[in-house]
């Protein structure tokens, strides 16, 4: 019985000294990951657990950037702007739309560059302004996308409260965090919750489950991989 006893005490003290070995690994791990970041930025960034504990936490930025253009479409079925269409394209928004969904599937050099430079046309920001861009009057392609996006807002009347902002998000997003989207976590997480409250306060659904599950696959601490963010759209084929 005392040799059983000494059998016993033997293994939870091997079993203790296995866990201390373990936890002193991780944390040795730990340490080295810091002391590099450290050499590499020159800055030690503290763990965001806030949104670590967001459905799209750790999803990739542009999944979260699909998951707010999710949201603008939600608003449109909601303020009757666009049914489902019998045919791919049909819808007035699509041109922006699909502009907008370019977000997840462009090489990154084009998306902080072209891109933004392309859906600037469309920001109801620099639109409904009451100071006229010079390249506006000109025979351009610019002008002419002026003209869509400023008929396209007139018609949508009193919902570009919400519509306005939402159109924005997406590109605020990429514009101020592509470069570094783990720099400032809590303000990616609050553009998110900036357009749940938008929906919440304006009674319109959010995005569906399914495409928040989807969205949430995308995983990746900075931009991430493209991938085919259209089949969450409602009114973009692919």
């Amino acid at each position: 019985m005392e040799k059983l006893g000494r059998v016993f005490f033997f293994g939870i003290a091997y079993a203790v000294m296995l866990a201390g070995m373990g936890v002193g690994i991780w944390a040795l791990c730990r340490l080295v990951g810091i002391g590099l970041e450290f050499l590499r930025t020159g800055k030690v960034k503290k763990p965001d657990r806030t949104l670590s504990k967001h459905p799209l936490g750790g999803a990739s930025l542009r999944a979260k950037a699909s998951w707010l253009v999710c949201c603008l479409e939600e608003a449109l079925l909601a303020g009757g702007l666009e049914p489902y269409p019998d045919q791919p394209g049909d819808c007035p928004w699509h041109p922006l739309l699909a502009l907008l969904w370019q977000v997840a599937e462009l090489p990154a050099p084009l998306v902080d560059r072209e891109w933004l430079e392309k859906v600037a046309g469309w920001l109801p920001s620099e639109v409904l302004t009451p100071y006229p861009h010079p390249e506006r009057s000109q025979g351009s392609g610019e002008a002419e996308r002026f003209a869509a996006a400023w008929a396209l807002y007139t018609r949508a009347g009193y919902r570009m409260a919400y519509l306005a902002p939402l159109v924005e998000l997406p590109v605020r997003l990429v514009r101020d965090y592509w470069d570094d989207p783990t720099a400032r976590s809590d303000d990616i997480l609050a553009l998110l919750e900036e357009a749940r409250r938008l929906l919440e306060d304006y009674n319109i659904p959010l995005p569906p489950q399914d495409r928040v599950e989807f969205l949430a696959k995308q995983k990746d601490i900075g931009p991430g991989d493209p991938f085919v963010g259209r089949q969450c759209s409602y009114f973009v084929a692919w």
